[in-house]
C-alpha cells in the first residue's frame, strides 16, 4: 500500500517530461489518413476515370465481317435457310405463338385485338429493345465496317470508340429486327403485324439517334421486372404483365442554370441496361405467390 503513493507520484513526473507536441498519431499512419477529409486522400486508382480505347484494328476485321456477310447472304437467297431461320426466331421471342398449328396468311393486328390484350407494356419492351441494344450492337458493326475492302486504312487506324457510321448501321439493324419481328407476327393467326408496335419500335430507335447526338441529356428511363407466376411455362421475358416503366427528369439546369454532375458509372447504366428493380419486390422469387400467401381468405 505504501507503493502506491510513490507509483503516482512517478507518473506525474513521466507525464510532466512528454513532449507536449507529441501525438498518437505518429505511431499510425492508418489513423492519420482516416482522420483527413476524403477529398485530400491519394487514389491508387479510378477505374472510370481513364481513357478507354478499342483495340487497334486487325485481319480479324475482314474474317469476322466477311463471315456475316456471307452468312446473311445464304439466308437471304436460301429458302430453308429462312425457314429455319424464321422458328429459331420463334422460338427465341414468342415460343407461346410459334406452333405450326398457329400459321397462317399475312394478316395485320385489328385495334379491338390491341384493345383486348392482358396489358399494353409489351409497347414499352418494344422502345426499349430499339433503343438499349443499339450502342453495344455498334461496337460489333465498328468492327464489320473497319473489315470491308472499301474502308480506307485511315479509318482502320482510328481509336476511337464508335463512328457515327456504326452507330447508325446498328440502329438500322435492330430496327430491321424488330420490323422481322413483327414480320414474323403477321403470319401468326392469334396475333398479326401490329402498327401501335411498329410506332413503338421507330420512336426507340429515333430516341436512340437523339441521345447520340446529345438531345434529351436530362432524361432518364428505366425498367424493371416481377417474376411470372408459377404455371407461366414460357420464357420468363414473354410475360409482358410483369415489365414495369419509369422516367426521371432532371430539372437541376432550369433552378441552377447547370446540370447536377453525373457519376460515370451511372450514366453507362442508364444508358447500357437502365434496370431498376422494383423495390416492394426486390428479392423476392415469386411475387405473385407471396402475394397470393398473404391473401385473406
Amino acid at each position: 500500500m505504501k507503493s502506491i503513493p510513490f507509483l503516482l507520484i512517478f507518473y506525474g513526473l513521466a507525464l510532466l517530461n512528454l513532449d507536449a507536441s507529441y501525438s498518437p498519431l505518429i505511431d499510425n499512419s492508418y489513423l492519420e489518413c482516416s482522420l483527413q477529409p476524403y477529398l485530400n486522400l491519394k487514389k491508387s486508382s479510378d477505374p472510370f476515370d481513364r481513357t478507354f480505347v478499342l483495340p487497334k484494328k486487325s485481319r480479324a476485321n475482314y474474317v469476322i465481317g466477311n463471315a456475316l456477310l456471307v452468312t446473311s447472304a445464304i439466308v437471304l437467297i436460301n429458302p430453308e435457310a429462312r425457314r429455319k431461320f424464321k422458328q429459331r426466331w420463334q422460338l427465341i421471342t414468342s415460343p407461346n405463338h410459334s406452333s405450326p398449328l398457329n400459321q397462317g396468311p399475312f394478316h395485320f393486328k385489328t385495334l379491338e385485338q390491341e384493345k383486348s390484350q392482358n396489358t399494353q407494356a409489351d409497347k414499352g419492351v418494344h422502345f426499349f429493345y430499339h433503343y438499349l441494344p443499339v450502342k453495344p450492337v455498334s461496337f460489333l458493326c465498328e468492327y464489320i465496317i473497319d473489315g470491308l475492302p472499301f474502308v480506307s486504312h485511315n479509318g482502320r487506324d482510328s481509336e476511337d470508340w464508335v463512328s457515327d457510321e456504326a452507330y447508325y448501321l446498328a440502329t438500322a439493324l435492330v430496327f430491321a429486327g424488330g420490323f422481322f419481328e413483327e414480320f414474323v407476327d403477321g403470319k401468326e393467326k392469334d396475333e398479326g403485324f401490329s402498327i401501335l408496335d411498329l410506332i413503338a419500335n421507330s420512336s426507340g430507335s429515333i430516341y436512340a439517334l437523339l441521345k447520340h447526338k446529345g438531345l434529351f441529356k436530362n432524361l432518364y428511363i428505366y425498367w424493371s421486372f416481377s417474376s411470372p407466376p408459377e404455371h407461366w411455362k414460357w420464357h420468363s421475358w414473354d410475360y409482358m404483365p410483369g415489365y414495369e416503366f419509369r422516367a426521371v427528369v432532371d430539372i437541376s439546369s432550369l433552378i441552377f442554370k447547370e446540370q447536377r454532375p453525373i457519376p460515370p458509372l451511372f450514366k453507362w447504366w442508364t444508358d447500357t441496361a437502365a434496370y431498376i428493380p422494383d423495390i416492394q419486390e426486390f428479392g423476392t422469387s415469386s411475387p405473385q405467390k407471396k402475394a397470393a400467401n398473404t391473401a385473406i381468405p
